[in-house]
């Protein structure tokens, strides 16, 4: 048994729209198509709001109206290479972009930027280098250990980007904040792959941020807008499952700052 029923929340009532759906795909335009195992079939202008799989439910909710996607500019890092990681003895290049929901704009003008690589509390300044469209980091090939690299972007807006990398092999321990105003960071530093959950934090001047909303996004995605808007909880805490190709890009706001921290993930 793989079909689940699917539900459509409508001002926080429940109503059941299709029994033992099979087949429910998402388009662009942001209308879901679903397919029973009776052969009906069903279109629908709503979003997924929840699945729960073990108990064969979907819920969707309903749009009635266009979305208004605000689209202020973010910077965020993501490294030069496919696997997720560097080895050891390996020129280590990060890049940097700047546009919106892991698109970037070939526009975006950069302002005054600092770069830092963070490695068991020795922080060193890096230079930023311009790289076609957009910015890289060039750590070189000495750099080792799990490194937390971030850049800050002065302007009318506060942008900070974070990114975690490893370079070698088995360093598994944890990580600490880095102290910045707005910074998002892993619960329990893991190698993260598609199908599993995971979970950050936000915290704001070194304390738990509730109540925060955190858009999440991944490298695959076509949606026009950040495909998942989530809410810290008490601790400033929330968890995603992981259910996209690619990098994963975390992003929150708070007052005049925009934070990201990017998730490698293992193809």
């Amino acid at each position: 048994m793989c079909e689940s029923n699917v539900y459509i929340d409508r001002a926080g009532q429940e109503e059941l729209l299709m029994e033992s759906v099979d087949r429910i795909i998402p388009a662009e335009d942001g209308s879901i198509f679903m397919e029973n195992i009776f052969g009906e079939r069903k279109v629908i202008k709503a979003r997924i709001k929840e699945m729960e799989l073990v108990r064969h439910r979907i819920i969707l909710e309903e749009v009635d109206k266009p979305e208004v996607i605000e689209r202020s500019q973010e910077i965020w890092l993501e490294p030069a290479t496919d696997h997720g990681h560097f080895h050891a003895g390996e020129e280590v290049i990060l890049n940097l972009s700047k546009g919106y929901n892991m698109k970037s704009d070939p526009g975006a003008a950069y302002s005054d930027m600092e770069a830092f690589a963070v490695n068991e509390g020795a922080v060193n300044p890096v230079q930023v280098h311009d790289h076609h469209d957009g910015k890289e980091i060039n750590l070189g090939q000495e750099a080792d250990g799990l490194m937390q690299i971030y850049v800050h972007e002065r302007g009318e807006r506060e942008l900070y980007a974070k990114v975690v990398m490893e370079i070698g092999h088995h360093h598994h321990h944890g990580l600490q904040p880095l102290g910045l105003p707005l910074e998002i960071v892993p619960t329990d530093y893991s190698h993260a792959r598609m199908g599993e959950s995971y979970e950050i934090q936000v915290l704001q001047n070194g304390q738990p941020l509730a109540g925060a909303e955190v858009k999440v996004t991944y490298a695959s995605t076509r949606s026009k807008d950040y495909p998942h808007h989530l809410t810290t909880n008490e601790d400033g805490r929330i968890r995603i499952f992981l259910s996209g190709r690619g990098n994963y890009l975390f992003s929150v706001a708070a007052q005049n700052i925009t934070s990201t921290f990017t998730l490698i993930k293992n193809f």
